[in-house]
């Protein structure tokens, strides 16, 4: 994915705690062809597993999911941080911490979209802890469902949520990886 390692060099931003602002085309302002591009990458390595839903946490990873999801022909579902009048109750539900958040927070998929016969595929924008992405985890598990992989955006491989999840034997794909932060600066790991 050299138009999104290209992106990443030239507008991404190191904020407080390293962390990598993406905002400008990737998660807030976006770059629909760049995104579309970023759900075929991600599609592409994950052809042949039979997935049947592509699950994300709201709000970052929403647009790649969407895009993976078109790309994959199957439905995108997001799991939502709080409980609204527009879910219906009967949910699955597991905590997750978030490092950039600094807080603690239950996220809760409908029981309605997804279910035992499911062949899930995880998918965020950067994936960096790993605490999303263990919540989601949680959630398939509830549901009896089955995990096909994660794949992301951005992997920041200066925190340790990639390895878990391939120590736990889960597929992790990621079209960009962060090898280090040096100097305020994004240093990308070469293939």
């Amino acid at each position: 994915m050299d138009e999104l390692k290209k992106r990443i060099l030239k507008d991404a931003e190191v904020g407080d705690g390293d962390i990598i602002r993406v905002d400008m085309f990737l998660n807030h302002c976006m770059d629909v062809e760049l995104l579309e591009d970023v759900g075929k990458a991600l599609a592409k390595r994950f052809k042949g597993d039979k997935i049947t839903k592509v699950l994300t946490v709201e709000s970052s990873g929403i647009a790649v999911a969407c895009f993976t999801a078109l790309a994959l022909g199957v439905p995108a579902v997001y799991a939502k941080k709080f409980q609204t009048g527009y879910i219906d109750p009967d949910v699955y539900t597991a905590e997750v911490h978030s490092f950039s958040l600094e807080k603690s927070y239950t996220i809760r998929v409908s029981r309605r979209y997804l279910d035992e016969g499911d062949r899930v595929l995880l998918v965020d924008d950067i994936l960096a802890s790993g605490q999303a992405m263990l919540g989601l985890l949680e959630i398939v598990s509830k549901a009896g469902a089955e995990i096909s992989g994660v794949g992301a955006a951005i992997e920041k491989a200066t925190k340790d949520g990639a390895d878990v999840l391939r120590r736990m034997g889960i597929k992790v794909e990621a079209l960009a990886t962060v090898s280090r932060i040096e100097d305020g600066r994004i240093v990308l790991k070469e293939d």
